[in-house]
């Protein structure tokens, strides 16, 4: 095998891979381009640092005069081609995702055996051989990281990238030494395919320095060591500094992990799913979860799926995420922005967009299972994390509760839930009691008696009598609920009619009445139906109105000792960013879950809205009119800090009590 090439056709032959790396990382060098939404010339330039970054620290470091990428001709066409094939190429998220992620480990391959080999040819020995060789595959991509002000991936051990450069220029030096380059970029580039993609998909990557002495990748993946046992750096003088804290072991993967988080945001964003249809948002879920090392359950309840990860002795954490998206037209102008559509039951085309903040929940849930996964020694006990369909039809939970939840995973002692909220990114905010509103809609249907419209003596105007509905109905919070009662009713639809000349026969009003507790919510729906009830009667109608309950959300009541744990734990991190939060007028239908286990629950807001244009919004006063709010078609939280605050805010939560320090 050793003379399938001769050492021209070797030298020939990494020559040519080196300018398909080039090319390549060019492209995947656009891609992120497309990703931070910048122009083409944006594009052009961050596509031929990534394809040219390493080689020319690799030739710097060679010495061998000015860098081959400045010199030959090919070398900065072909990064630009890379880069324009990547602005004019039409993919989906999903498709560049998986592209993404083959290439990248062709490009490792290429590289690693293109520098190893340069260096040989160079003269020098097999360490220089394989040190060039990984720093001509991660080099770019360092490099481009650092231009975009970013931590370069590689150094949060991400997919064991640099680990795989390692190996495969220490196999190509191996092969080379023994006779057998051909051998050595045959199954360098193979090994490279191999081992990046499946240490990607798995979620494999190396322990930080926080990771304490673990055997093998795959064990820092797992957060364990086989003795179970910490041992953290050493100082200066030789002695053993104490452990970190459970919360700064768990955290410390999160530079590593962060580059993930965000293209899998955008991946969620561009492709919302409306209630029980999350099928694809689902199956990436489970696929990340399993490949975290979780115990998945599927399909619960429709969609819901369930990551389970027992970790020894302690108590059972519950952490949940709702996925669904709503029928709202984007009108946010990002690069990433939703252009999905169904059709409905009606037959019509409805837009779709995540515009109440589930996307960041389910991002946030799985780069805090992934970091919990890989700090194994930080924290004992059960973590479930929980991945809820159809929130916003109010039908979700309870349709997993439906399907045996309860019998299908370990019951938890505490429950846990967050949200994103139009507060500045940063912004983490819990309180005692009363959360969210409870929530009723109602569809009236009023009747009449059809008429001309130029006799209105001979029928019944349920039009007219569907209008004073509308006003008596605003008196039931103004005037018959104390000032001191928070309460919101809203009419927000009325159907009546075909024809200006034509009094119909019915009249159909929706309307959605939020309050905070039971005796509230009683009286305020007792109070609607005795006032289109008196209404009808005073127009004469000739039967009483038909009212219909359309959905229900249960009011969200924090259990007061887990609203004061969390509270405490998010000042000792957050500091001067956690917050007591005011009550919330929006309804969930989480709380239904831990009712069904008997376990203690509490929920907490995060900040989505970028803190600059929030705080200039709260100087001019104008921050009900220029801030988005959730389900509006320009509300979209800012990717950072909002992600990494979301991602911290579970950890702080669930470590609180799965802590060591717990």
């Amino acid at each position: 095998m050793g003379h399938w090439l001769s050492p021209d056709g070797v030298d020939t032959v990494t020559h040519w891979l080196d300018l398909a790396g080039v090319f390549i990382m060019g492209l995947l060098g656009g891609v992120v381009a497309r990703n931070e939404g910048l122009d083409l010339f944006g594009y052009l330039v961050v596509g031929t640092v990534s394809g040219l970054g390493g080689g020319i620290i690799r030739d710097t470091l060679l010495q061998r005069g000015t860098p081959v990428a400045l010199t030959d001709v090919a070398y900065l066409p072909t990064a630009f081609a890379g880069a324009f094939v990547a602005f004019v190429l039409t993919l989906g998220e999903d498709e560049w995702a998986k592209a993404f992620t083959a290439l990248d480990a062709a490009v490792i391959g290429f590289w690693s055996v293109a520098g190893a080999q340069k260096t040989l040819a160079a003269g020098l020995g097999w360490l220089p051989a394989v040190l060039l060789g990984t720093i001509t595959a991660v080099g770019g991509g360092a490099v481009r990281d650092l231009l975009l002000r970013r931590v370069p991936a590689i150094f949060g051990g991400n997919g064991l990238y640099a680990t795989v450069a390692v190996a495969v220029s220490g196999l190509f030096v191996l092969c080379a030494d023994l006779g057998h380059p051909t051998l050595g970029i045959v199954c360098g580039v193979l090994l490279a395919l191999a081992f990046r993609v499946v240490a990607h998909r798995r979620g494999w990557y190396l322990p930080t320095g926080l990771s304490l002495d673990p055997h093998s990748a795959l064990d820092a993946a797992r957060g364990r060591t086989p003795w179970g046992a910490a041992t953290g750096p050493r100082s200066p003088r030789g002695r053993k500094d104490p452990v970190p804290a459970p919360l700064d072991r768990v955290l410390a993967g999160l530079p590593g992990i962060r580059q993930d988080a965000e293209d899998l945001y955008k991946d969620l964003h561009a492709h919302p799913e409306l209630g029980n249809d999350e099928h694809r948002t689902a199956a990436r879920a489970a696929e990340l979860l399993r490949g975290y090392g979780y115990e998945v359950t599927e399909s619960i309840g429709t969609t819901g799926v369930v990551g389970v990860l027992a970790n020894g002795d302690g108590p059972t954490v519950l952490l949940r995420a709702d996925m669904d998206a709503l029928p709202v037209r984007e009108d946010t102008g990002l690069p990433y922005a939703s252009t999905a559509t169904v059709t409905g039951d009606d037959g019509d085309e409805q837009p779709v967009m995540h515009a109440c903040g589930h996307d960041v929940h389910v991002t946030c849930m799985l780069g805090f299972a992934r970091l919990m996964a890989s700090a194994g020694d930080a924290w004992s006990g059960t973590l479930v994390t929980l991945f809820q369909p159809s929130e916003e039809k109010a039908d979700g939970a309870d349709g997993m509760v439906e399907d045996g939840l309860t019998d299908r995973v370990p019951r938890p002692d505490v429950a846990l839930a967050q949200h994103v909220l139009p507060y500045p990114a940063g912004y983490v905010g819990v309180r005692r009691g009363s959360f969210l509103s409870a929530a009723d809609s109602l569809r009236v249907t009023l009747y009449g008696r059809g008429a001309h419209g130029s006799m209105p003596q001979a029928g019944v105007d349920p039009v007219v009598l569907a209008a004073m509905c509308v006003v008596r109905l605003q008196t039931i919070v103004s005037r018959e609920l104390a000032a001191t009662t928070p309460a919101v009713l809203t009419v927000g639809s009325i159907r009546a009619g075909a024809s200006p000349n034509v009094i119909p026969d019915t009249a159909v009003m929706e309307l959605n009445v939020r309050t905070y507790d039971d005796a509230t919510r009683r009286q305020v729906l007792d109070a609607v139906r005795r006032c289109v009830d008196a209404e009808a009667k005073a127009s004469n109608a000739p039967r009483q109105p038909l009212v219909e309950r359309l959905n229900a959300f249960p009011p969200t009541v924090n259990d007061d000792e887990v609203a004061d744990r969390l509270d405490r734990a998010f000042r000792d991190h957050f500091g001067d960013d956690a917050h007591t939060i005011g009550l919330q007028t929006a309804s969930e239908d989480f709380s239904r879950i831990p009712e069904a286990f008997g376990a203690p629950f509490a929920y907490w807001g995060i900040g989505g809205i970028d803190p600059d244009t929030y705080r200039a919004a709260a100087e001019r006063g104008t921050v009900a009119q220029d801030i988005p709010v959730n389900h509006s078609p320009a509300f979209a939280p800012v990717i950072q800090p909002t992600l990494d605050t979301g991602i911290t805010a579970l950890a702080v939560a669930a470590l609180a009590w799965l802590g060591a320090d717990a």
